[in-house]
């Protein structure tokens, strides 16, 4: 850590702020590793405002900082879901969200994944009304079977759990046993 933290300062002093903000997403990774989530979290924050540093609007964003803002931003949610920050979690899904959207369009694999674990998130904190409409968002484009709509497994059942939790939770109880089987 205490190297990258130098790395990063020189970058920083260079005024290089793409390679200066891939170091801190590095640093962040460390403490990570070593479930420091709040020091996580604060580093990739700051990283964040960095990269949205003159610039006015997501549209104006390069492409380069965007992917990098995005990988900042999941990680956040990360962290705070870790550290039982659910609000603060769901607030970096809203942000993932039109970053993610603006790159691939809605109904990507990596959008499809960032709203799965945001209704999941949603379920955690009892909004089963729209931890619902959330994920059936996902499960109607899946039913359309287009490979570049699909995520991987563990989202996909993922997807299918909360779905049937938010079906159990509104009495909906057919609906979840459908779903389980």
């Amino acid at each position: 850590i205490s190297h990258r933290s130098r790395v990063y300062q020189l970058l920083d002093e260079d005024n290089r702020a793409i390679p200066a903000c891939q170091q801190q997403v590095m640093i962040a990774h460390h403490h990570v590793a070593k479930e420091e989530y709040a020091k996580s979290a604060v580093v990739l924050s700051e990283a964040s405002r960095r990269l949205h540093k003159g610039v006015r609007s997501i549209d104006d964003m390069a492409f380069d900082r965007r992917d990098l803002l995005i990988q900042c931003h999941q990680m956040q949610a990360i962290c705070y879901n870790r550290s039982k920050k659910w609000n603060e979690a769901l607030e970096q899904y809203d942000k993932i969200l039109p970053l993610v959207a603006k790159r691939e369009g809605q109904g990507g694999k990596e959008y499809n994944s960032a709203l799965i674990h945001k209704s999941a998130l949603l379920v955690g904190m009892g909004n089963h009304r729209l931890a619902g409409s959330s994920v059936n968002k996902y499960l109607k484009l899946a039913e359309l079977s287009d490979p570049n709509l699909i995520v991987d497994d563990l989202d996909h059942v993922l997807a299918l759990d909360t779905c049937a939790a938010t079906h159990l939770k509104m009495g909906n109880v057919d609906k979840a046993i459908s779903i389980f089987e």
